[in-house]
């Protein structure tokens, strides 16, 4: 399916950068083991979910207006709201850190 609507390809672009963003600082903290990563990650995630708040929003309501490109407006909403469950798959990762003794060793 071809992405038409401006907003909607400005949001995925977010998206995208948002996830390839959040899985760099994983590996810098999964390789470096460092808490200075830790408070980066942590500041990093706040900054992007008002960001990202902010565009569903107005994925929201350019899904309301232009309620004729529905199937195009809900893929977009879709792949946006994957980055949720990842974040907090990644946050999962770095308070369980399977890595750490395997570093440490």
């Amino acid at each position: 399916m071809k992405i038409s609507q401006k907003i909607n390809k400005n949001a995925l672009l977010t998206a995208s950068i948002s996830f390839l963003s959040g899985t760099l600082l994983l590996l810098f903290f999964l390789i470096s083991q460092s808490g200075y990563i830790v408070k980066i990650g942590i500041l990093y995630v706040l900054i992007a979910f008002v960001f990202n708040s902010i565009t569903l929003v107005g994925l929201l309501a350019n899904s309301i207006i232009n309620y004729h490109h529905y199937r195009e407006n809900l893929l977009t909403i879709s792949l946006f709201l994957l980055n949720i469950p990842i974040t907090i798959g990644y946050i999962l990762l770095v308070e369980l850190n399977p890595l750490k003794n395997i570093i440490a060793s």
